[in-house]
């Protein structure tokens, strides 16, 4: 039988794009052999796309090479195109990217216009997924509770926005969290403990989308829970604990100061448990995700369960919850990639309906 090849898309031109390459030494290394074969593919920060040599060297210094930008591994320069995909003989792709132009639906559109089969959610769920306070509004109809927040626009933002801080911190009080609304990996994320740091962390979050979200600040402790499945077999894999070595979960406490801790599992109550399971599948079906998710939810300290966030594609690196949930699960990583790869072409071969244009009168 002929092995299947993976086209692994990595880098990307959002402020992930470290993390993306981390995220694909993981994949590579969990990839089965016996299975599949992989063509490797770099998209740079400023939105080019290079096919790699793979056959240039051994398991090892690819691994090695893929997390240094500038990196020796024998490249061409390519566009996406009909006779890419021959060229290279793709039959899946797995888009090991994170942020803007990988997770929020852009790739996913490409994709879906050149018919190839692909790992995560579509370009519904990405697009919802990825912009927090269209999600927040969809979750919110859904009677999902939430942090309370207000939002701002780049706009808004230029102009005179005295009244608008006056309105937010009435809603929310201090402490502020301040976000991009579309983006990850805690980048542009600020706390804001007083007016003047409030102001700073609008105008900063402001460099990184046109809309900006301001968030109530929940004492209580970081949950985060994974999710695998279709569009309706969906099943949560679990929940663990992020213990951040910062004031907050942001970059820094992410992937560079190790002092941070993932708890798997974490030490809750099984009632607790179960709840937040419960609302990650409901939420995972609810906005259209596919393949994987990883929600993000506060457990305040009255005990109330609040959802953060919902990452369509979330890290894979060797300290990421995503696969230590799964392998706390029960599963190896290798097992990991090949379901989510099934689940690909489950999707594509479920889901064929006409087109209008071949519709029978």
């Amino acid at each position: 039988m002929a092995k299947i090849n993976v086209g692994v898309i990595f880098g990307g031109v959002s402020t992930e794009h470290e993390v993306s390459r981390w995220s694909a030494v993981h994949v590579l290394r969990s990839l089965d052999k016996d299975l599949f074969t992989f063509t490797l593919f770099e998209i740079s920060k400023s939105g080019e796309l290079y096919a790699y040599d793979t056959g240039s060297g051994g398991m090892d210094f690819l691994c090695e090479e893929i997390v240094k930008i500038e990196n020796s591994i024998p490249k061409e320069k390519v566009y996406f195109s009909t006779e890419l995909v021959s060229r290279y003989s793709l039959d899946v792709v797995f888009p090991v990217l994170h942020g803007t132009g990988g997770e929020d639906g852009v790739l996913q559109g490409l994709l879906e216009l050149f018919d190839i089969p692909y790992i995560g959610a579509g370009v519904t769920g990405s697009a919802i997924a990825f912009d927090k306070v269209i999600t927040k509004e969809l979750l919110k109809v859904r009677g999902i509770k939430q942090a309370s927040y207000f939002v701002l626009t780049s706009d808004e933002i230029k102009g005179d926005i005295r009244e608008k801080i006056d309105e937010a911190v009435e809603i929310l009080g201090y402490p502020i969290f301040v976000k991009p609304a579309n983006g990850g990996s805690s980048v542009g994320i600020f706390k804001a403990k007083d007016r003047t740091g409030l102001i700073k962390a609008v105008n900063e979050a402001a460099r990184y989308d046109r809309k900006v979200i301001l968030e109530e600040s929940i004492s209580g402790r970081e949950l985060e829970c994974a999710v695998i499945g279709g569009y309706s077999d969906v099943t949560a894999l679990g929940v663990g604990e992020i213990v951040p070595c910062n004031e907050f979960y942001d970059y820094e406490a992410k992937y560079i100061n190790e002092g941070s801790k993932v708890l798997v599992p974490a030490d809750i109550e099984d009632e607790t448990r179960d709840a937040i399971m419960e609302i990650a599948v409901d939420s995972f079906r609810y906005i259209e995700c596919h393949g994987l998710a990883r929600i993000d939810f506060f457990l305040g300290e009255n005990g109330v369960i609040y959802l953060n966030e919902i990452n369509t594609m979330p890290g894979f690196t060797k300290i990421s919850m995503y696969p230590k949930l799964w392998r706390h699960s029960g599963g190896s990583d290798s097992e990991l990639i090949t379901r989510l790869i099934d689940l690909a072409y489950e999707r594509k071969n479920n889901y064929r309906f006409l087109k209008d244009y071949t519709r029978n009168e």
